[in-house]
């Protein structure tokens, strides 16, 4: 798929020049700005935007802007998670408030969501900007609901698989559905059309996180770069530890909420947590659900009618990002 590369080449370009234009002073600040957007990226939601884009129109450049927006929103969205989750690397580097400071990387993220919108307004004059403002604002606060849904769970005894998939959804899915739907709906599409289009996107970035869980928990180390049981030591309650505690006799229900209240996790009990996923086989069900997820919303990509390369395009970019085959 040589298109999508060349959409990737495209971006970065352009992300370049935004990067060069961006004031010198306060360093502090937009040195910080810089060292975010600069960081190794696959840019899966900009070249999602220009998918939406080209499934429709060739001259996918037009929907540069709302490409550049959409990653430095969701950069904005990490900056600000790394804060709340303490967490100190960020891929592969010193996450913005570890090496800038707390104070400094909250006004990080502020500005570059600041700068997300106001990027927006270099779209062509004929797009429907107040429909594309309309679908993004949403999207940004379901995307604040999902962190706080995500911050609650730490807390919650119990949270059920449809609880997961809420917060899953609001605060991953939402993004990549946008990205689709906005490339189609700055491309003249008619906005029930682009509407299928979100939903596919939303379907595989729900699939997207849940294969998360599983590759934290099962895929190869030398290709994650993680230690496996990572989402165990920290406590977090997956998708995979979710539907375990709904599967497991009492015994192990107790060990498992046990685990998850334990700091630190010993690698005995990473161990016997991860036996427990297989004992229950919520290995091979997330694996199932996932695959579930794409072929229920395929049909959303049959109702576009779009030309058969285009078709198998969608569904391919689709498929390896689930598969992290991109």
């Amino acid at each position: 798929m040589e298109i999508l590369n060349q959409f990737r080449r495209d971006f970065d370009e352009y992300l370049r020049d935004y990067l060069d234009e961006l004031p010198e002073k306060p360093e502090q600040l937009y040195g910080a700005v810089r060292y975010a957007m600069e960081a190794p990226a696959k840019r899966l939601r900009p070249m999602a935007v220009l998918l939406g884009y080209y499934l429709f129109k060739k001259d996918y450049e037009q929907a540069l802007p709302m490409a550049l927006s959409v990653e430095i929103f969701h950069n904005f969205t990490l900056v600000h998670d790394d804060i709340m989750d303490d967490a100190n690397m960020r891929r592969g580097q010193p996450s913005i408030h570890q090496k800038y400071g707390t104070n400094t990387a909250i006004l990080v993220g502020d500005v570059m969501m600041i700068h997300a919108f106001r990027i927006l307004l270099a779209l062509d004059e004929e797009v429907n900007l107040d429909l594309i403002m309309d679908y993004y604002t949403e999207m940004g606060g379901g995307v604040c609901e999902g962190q706080i849904y995500d911050m609650a769970f730490e807390s919650m005894e119990e949270i059920t698989s449809d609880d997961y998939m809420e917060m899953v959804g609001l605060k991953t899915a939402v993004l990549l559905g946008l990205a689709l739907n906005s490339g189609a709906l700055i491309a003249g599409v008619e906005e029930e059309k682009a509407a299928s289009l979100f939903e596919y996107g939303y379907a595989v970035g729900v699939a997207f996180q849940i294969m998360d869980d599983w590759l934290d928990a099962f895929g190869d180390e030398k290709l994650t770069g993680k230690r496996k049981g990572g989402d165990i030591r920290q406590g977090k309650k997956t998708w995979l530890w979710i539907m375990a505690i709904e599967a497991a006799e009492e015994e192990d229900r107790g060990f498992l909420k046990k685990v998850i209240r334990t700091k630190p996790v010993s690698e005995k009990d990473v161990d016997r947590v991860l036996e427990l996923y297989k004992l229950y086989n919520v290995d091979e069900l997330i694996l199932e659900f996932s695959s579930k997820l794409l072929d229920d919303v395929s049909e959303k990509v049959s109702d576009l009618n779009l030309p058969e390369d285009k078709t198998r395009l969608l569904k391919g970019f689709g498929e390896q990002l689930v598969n992290r085959e991109m």
